[in-house]
């Protein structure tokens, strides 16, 4: 697997889920968010599994029932106005994920960002985690007058940075990340570590995959 892995000149990496541990500072800020607009849910559908798609979309997970547009813009609202400021995150990287991120830096290859996470708590999590070494960072909202699609990132990454699709390689744990590196045309690894629930969807679809950083 290192092998085909030194074959490679160009990584880019999801953040949550797949470089750093996010679950439990996400949730406890949904369920405040909800809480703060009043929205009662069932407290055993907020838990990891929940983590992937977009907040509007994990408002409905916990809460299927929920219809109204304007409760969940409310609920996604007051999310960002706890989450993307929390002094106090405990969001944490997985083992082994800097060292990884070091060597591939100093094996001088290239390495991004590319997430459905906004750029404000982006940045404040690259800053405070002390990986702020990356070549570039995609985010959904990196053009404010437009939101990103994973693919999206990718294509405008290979494109603006001029890097051979068939030596980059897209790591992600979710299958919309394995799905976008394939729209993309790049190579993909999934992070059998993070959040994506079902394993064996990914361990099919992925062009590789690893079941923990160290290995």
């Amino acid at each position: 697997m290192l092998k085909q892995f030194n074959n490679f000149d160009n990584f880019i990496f999801d953040f949550d889920g797949t470089l750093a541990d996010s679950a439990g500072e996400v949730l406890a800020c949904i369920e405040k968010a909800f809480n703060k607009c009043d929205v009662s849910f069932e407290k055993d559908r907020l838990n990891p599994s929940v983590m992937g798609p977009s907040l509007a979309e994990i408002a409905v997970i916990v809460k299927p029932e929920l219809a109204d547009e304007n409760i969940i813009n409310n609920i996604v609202s007051a999310y960002r106005k706890i989450y993307d400021y929390d002094e106090n995150d405990i969001t944490k990287l997985y083992d082994g994920m800097k060292e990884w991120l070091i060597f591939l830096k100093n094996s001088n290859k290239k390495i991004f960002i590319a997430t459905n996470k906004p750029k404000i708590p982006t940045m404040r999590l690259v800053k405070s985690l002390k990986i702020d070494f990356f070549d570039d960072i995609y985010t959904v909202d990196k053009y404010n007058d437009k939101k990103l699609k994973k693919s999206q990132m990718i294509e405008e990454i290979t494109s603006r940075y001029n890097l051979l699709k068939e030596k980059t390689l897209m790591v992600g744990d979710c299958l919309s990340d394995i799905e976008a590196a394939k729209q993309a045309g790049v190579y993909s690894l999934a992070a059998l570590w993070g959040y994506g629930k079902d394993k064996n969807i990914l361990k099919e679809k992925a062009d590789f995959c690893l079941e923990k950083v160290n290995d």
